[in-house]
């Protein structure tokens, strides 16, 4: 279950009732069950003028505490609008830790209002458009490619003296003999990559050891055995690498005209040709980003923000859950434009967005399984009041 805040940008300063700021904070403490005696009977007195019998809850929903916290939560999101302008800003912190309370509560199900149909999305109902498989493509030295799903197990193919097989932990790895790492006459380049709507079933395990997981529309070109100096592979679109670090053989990823070099590290390489910035972040250790002239180090929890032209580095604190959501299986939301997110859902679903008349600048805060069908996704973006989507085929349309 996602939960949905709006931030409409807007010159027009709407005065703060401080009754809904009041029922804010206290619908905050109960979700934290840490309401007093009083505010608990202020609470009940509340809900209780509102009245809950045009709320309709999916039969899905857990009963009892669950289903009642949700019948609250419902009544205040129908009731209790975020306030524009600036202030929202302050809001914004309470009603996002609220809301990750209810996500632990949420069994996946959502609440309908007044009996009405969460979901207004028009879409043509022969078609369901569903979440991304886990699949990719391994492209071998020689051309051929092997189509990678789950269920593989043992010997993939053989790359000079390097192996390559999944193995009992089910990950794609790559063995490459002793004689080989003396070598440079052997060494061939492979290359692994999802498209749109795909993501590497296995983590891949390069020659030295180190991992790496591939997001959707992505890809990793590599070489089956490291020899030299230094270890170098390429990417484009989204890893993740956990490696294995070695000091006299450092460990470079070229993305672009950047370099991001390993000093011991575990870290997040996001640069799709649609985003407006490439984005390193550091989860573990140390990286040394280079574009260019300009070279920045990085402490876990930070990342690099590069800007297309490459003029220059920007290092910023980053949010790790949001940065990792997606190898967890997730979408993540904390303050998050509209188009940023739609960007995910063309890359994930394999569709694609277009824009029609003058759409409010909304953020979103919250997270969701990315398991989901693209109209459950869809239909709580909606509940913002401020969005709504028309799907033809696999195009879809945001409207205001």
């Amino acid at each position: 279950m996602l939960f949905v805040g709006t931030c409409y940008k807007s010159t027009i300063i709407m005065p703060i009732d401080p009754q809904k700021v009041r029922i804010q904070e206290l619908a905050h403490k109960y979700l934290k069950g840490q309401l007093s005696h009083s505010e608990q009977l202020e609470f009940d007195e509340w809900f209780k003028s509102e009245g809950s019998e045009n709320i309709y809850i999916d039969e899905n929903i857990a009963e009892s505490e669950d289903k009642h916290r949700q019948l609250i939560w419902s009544r205040i999101n129908e009731h209790i609008n975020p306030v524009q302008s600036a202030k929202i800003k302050t809001l914004w912190p309470r009603i996002a830790a609220a809301a990750s309370i209810l996500l632990a509560l949420s069994i996946g199900s959502y609440f309908i209002l007044n009996k009405k149909p969460a979901q207004q999305i028009v879409r043509n109902q022969k078609q369901e458009i569903v979440p991304g498989t886990n699949e990719a493509t391994l492209t071998l030295a020689n051309g051929q490619k092997i189509i990678l799903s789950r269920g593989l197990n043992g010997k993939l193919a053989q790359q000079g003296s390097t192996l390559v097989q999944v193995n009992s932990s089910k990950s794609i790895t790559y063995t490459a003999s002793a004689a080989n790492s003396t070598s440079t006459a052997q060494v061939q380049f492979n290359t692994l990559a999802t498209v749109r709507g795909e993501q590497s079933p296995y983590p891949l395990v390069l020659a030295d050891g180190t991992k790496v997981w591939l997001n959707a529309a992505s890809s990793i070109t590599f070489p089956t055995s490291f020899s030299g100096k230094e270890r170098i592979v390429k990417i484009t679109g989204e890893a993740y690498f956990e490696v294995v670090h070695d000091a006299l053989h450092p460990f470079k990823v070229k993305v672009g005209d950047q370099t991001i070099e390993d000093l011991g590290t575990q870290f997040n390489i996001n640069a799709y040709p649609d985003e407006p910035a490439m984005k390193t972040t550091l989860i573990n250790g140390k990286v040394k980003i280079s574009d260019g002239s300009q070279t920045a180090l990085l402490k876990p929890g930070y990342q690099a923000v590069v800007s297309p032209s490459g003029s220059s580095i920007t290092v910023q604190a980053a949010d790790l859950d949001q940065v990792m959501a997606w190898k967890n299986g997730n979408f993540e939301f904390e303050g998050t434009p509209l188009k940023d997110i739609m960007r995910q859902i063309s890359r994930w679903y394999n569709v694609d967005i277009s824009y029609q008349g003058t759409i409010a600048e909304v953020e979103f805060g919250g997270s969701i399984s990315r398991s989901k069908n693209i109209n459950e996704i869809l239909s709580v973006l909606e509940t913002t009041k401020g969005v709504h989507f028309k799907i033809e085929g696999r195009r879809i349309i945001v409207m205001p």
